[in-house]
């Protein structure tokens, strides 16, 4: 009998990805909570927190406020500040006050000429039209069923919606980090993130960091959130973060001013 010596045993391939997996997903893994441990009760309506992440690899770490939310207690609110040279409101705590939002960021992106960038919906009246540039990948809105986070392919226009922001990219879907990411242009990031099972965040960092390594981390939970983000998307980040947190009449609120002037706000007011 003729020995074949195309028949190999398939165990060295096997053993070799199986050694080939775990350091590819080193990276992926390399981000730890850092401070002081802090336990949140997923189960409130709202809560703040600040939090840092570290990579002990080369000790970078980045910090966070984030807002965190149920979408049975509350809805989106996008409050737009107008093109002209004075914004409607001078603040972020005066445009989310007067609106009656407990929390928020800033919104989407948006022309030198201040024209918002995408589609944008604000109290039901429609600003711009939907685009399909390759950053705006994904839309964030709110309708008479809840909040919605979805792709741009396939989002349904309807009425009923009263707040959107068309914005991207994508930093998690399926609650893996996005492949293909961008590994440079460092800066200061702001997110919506969701576990679609009711719980929400909306955060600004006040590091400067990666949409990858923002996606690697959003992507591990009890790093920023105590639960497993399902999908993340990117909202205008770098000198126009913004973050507004009101803790109460007798707490002054948590406010992070952007370094120059934006067109809207994403909000989150109670139902």
């Amino acid at each position: 009998m003729r020995r074949s010596f195309n028949a190999r045993p398939a165990w060295p391939r096997i053993l070799l990805l199986a050694l080939l997996l775990p350091a590819s997903n080193a990276l992926a893994a390399d981000w730890t909570p850092a401070g002081e441990s802090q336990r949140q009760d997923i189960g409130a309506d709202l809560a703040y927190a600040k939090r840092t992440a570290a990579r002990p690899s080369d000790g970078k770490q980045v910090s966070a406020h984030l807002a965190f939310f149920t979408s049975r207690a509350f809805r989106l609110e996008v409050i737009d500040l107008g093109a002209g040279p004075e914004p409607a409101y001078p603040t972020l705590e005066s445009a989310f006050r007067s609106a009656g939002c407990v929390a928020g960021v800033n919104g989407g992106f948006f022309h030198p000429d201040r024209q918002p960038s995408g589609l944008v919906i604000s109290k039901g009246r429609r600003i711009n039209r939907f685009e399909t540039a390759k950053l705006l990948s994904g839309v964030i809105y709110s309708d008479e069923r809840g909040i919605r986070l979805v792709r741009r392919g396939r989002f349904q226009d309807h009425p009923h919606i009263t707040a959107l922001l068309q914005t991207g990219p994508y930093l998690v879907e399926n609650a893996r980090p996005v492949r293909g990411l961008s590994t440079a242009d460092p800066r200061r990031r702001t997110f919506v993130a969701t576990d679609w099972r009711g719980h929400w965040v909306i955060g600004a960092t006040t590091s400067s960091l990666s949409l990858a390594e923002l996606g690697e981390m959003l992507a591990l939970p009890d790093v920023l959130t105590p639960w497993r983000v399902d999908r993340a998307i990117n909202l205008d980040g770098g000198s126009s973060s913004g973050f507004f947190f009101e803790r109460g009449a007798d707490r002054a609120p948590v406010t992070l001013q952007p370094w120059k002037r934006v067109r809207n706000l994403l909000g989150i007011c109670p139902r």
